[in-house]
C-alpha cells in the first residue's frame, strides 16, 4: 500500500524518553503515543474484535515481548505453570521455562492456583477457536494471544472482553521488522508492572517503529468499506493461497483434516512416514516440525501461507514436486 510510506527527516529526533509504553484511555503526552492509541482503539471499534473501553494498551516490541513480560509479571511465587493446550506456538515453551518461578506445561489437571494459561484463538499452528482449558476465575492468570482474531483470517463473531488481551503488527499486516504490538489489560495496575517490566528489557517499541505502526493502521482504517478493502483483499489472497496447497498437496501422504483455512498456517497431518519435516526439507521446503508444537514428527508439519508471494509459489511448486516424485 502506498499509503504507508514513512519520511522522517534527518534533522527531526525524537526523543525516546517519551516512549513510554502505558498508554491510558486518557489522551498520552506524545504525540505518536495519543496517535498510535486512538488509532489502535479505533481499528478495534471498526472491527468488533475487542473490547477497549474500561482498559489500559501497553505497547511492546512485538506480541512475544508482551506475552513475556505479562508471563514474568504473574509468576509471582516459586512452582507456576504456564500452561497451554496442544499443539501450541513453540515459543511459548521458551517463556514458560524461562523465569525462575515457572516452568511450562501441558497438563490441564494441575492445581489451578499455580496456573498461568494462555489461549491462542485462532490457534498457531491449527487455527481452531479455542478457549481456556483451566476456569479463568481458578487460575493465577489467563492471557488471550488474539494476534490472528481480525477478519481477513477469522470470522469476527464477537467483541472479545478478556482480562489480558494480546495482538501484533506483524500478524495483522506482515510489517513484522517494525516489531510493535500491543496489549488491552483491564487491570491497571497489572498494566503498570507489564510497562515497568517492558522498559527494563529494551524500553519497548521505538517512536519511529510507533510512527510506522500509526501510519499502517490508519490506512487500513481508511480502506475499509471501498473497494480496496484491507481486510477483503487479504481474505481474498489467503483463500486463494489455501486452495492452491490443497490441490497441490498428494491426499495419499498429506491431508488437512486437523487444520481449519483462514490464518496464515496450515497444520498438516502426515501418512505413511517417520519423520515428516525431514520429507518436507528433503524437498527444499522450510516446514515447522510437529515435536515443536507438542506434537508428533511422524504426523505433523507447520506449513507457512503468510510470506511473500514468489516463496509461495516456489513453495507450491516443490510441494507438486513432492507428489511427482511419489508416482516414480
Amino acid at each position: 500500500r502506498e499509503d504507508v510510506a514513512v519520511n522522517i527527516g534527518p534533522t527531526y529526533h525524537m526523543d525516546y524518553m517519551h516512549s513510554n509504553s502505558l498508554l491510558s484511555e486518557e489522551a498520552a503526552s506524545q504525540r505518536v503515543m495519543r496517535t498510535l492509541n486512538e488509532t489502535i482503539r479505533g481499528l478495534h471499534a471498526d472491527v468488533g474484535n475487542a473490547e477497549t473501553d474500561g482498559y489500559q494498551l501497553v505497547i511492546g516490541a512485538g506480541a512475544m515481548q508482551l506475552l513475556s513480560s505479562v508471563t514474568h509479571v504473574l509468576a509471582k511465587r516459586k512452582g507456576m505453570k504456564l500452561f497451554s493446550a496442544v499443539p501450541y506456538w513453540d515459543v511459548f515453551e521458551q517463556i514458560g521455562n524461562s523465569p525462575d518461578n515457572l516452568t511450562f506445561t501441558t497438563d490441564a489437571t494441575l492445581d489451578p492456583s499455580n496456573i498461568i494459561e494462555v489461549v491462542t484463538s485462532p490457534n498457531n499452528p491449527n487455527g481452531h477457536t479455542t478457549s481456556a482449558q483451566y476456569p479463568p476465575s481458578t487460575v493465577a492468570g489467563t492471557v488471550h494471544d488474539f494476534v490472528y482474531n481480525w477478519p481477513h483470517m477469522t470470522a469476527m463473531t464477537r467483541k472479545h472482553a478478556e482480562d489480558v488481551m494480546v495482538f501484533s503488527l506483524s500478524k495483522l499486516t506482515g510489517y513484522s521488522a517494525s516489531r510493535v504490538g500491543w496489549a488491552l489489560i483491564k487491570d491497571r495496575d497489572l498494566a503498570e508492572d507489564v510497562s515497568g517490566h517492558i522498559f527494563l528489557n529494551g524500553q519497548g517499541a521505538g517512536v519511529e517503529a510507533q510512527y510506522r505502526a500509526v501510519e499502517v493502521l490508519r490506512s487500513i482504517r481508511r480502506s475499509l468499506k471501498t473497494d480496496d478493502d484491507f481486510f477483503a483483499s487479504a481474505n481474498e489472497t489467503f483463500s486463494k493461497r489455501w486452495q492452491q496447497l490443497k490441490a497441490a498437496l498428494d491426499p495419499s501422504r498429506f491431508t488437512l483434516q486437523d487444520t481449519v483455512e483462514g490464518p496464515p498456517f496450515a497444520w498438516v497431518r502426515c501418512h505413511g512416514t517417520a519423520n515428516c519435516a525431514k520429507d518436507f526439507q528433503a524437498a527444499k521446503i522450510g516446514v515447522g516440525a510437529g515435536s515443536d508444537y507438542g506434537g508428533s514428527d511422524a504426523e505433523h508439519v507447520r506449513l507457512t501461507l503468510y510470506q511473500d508471494q514468489s516463496t509461495f509459489d516456489l513453495m507450491v511448486q516443490r510441494i507438486r514436486a513432492m507428489r511427482s516424485e511419489a508416482l516414480v
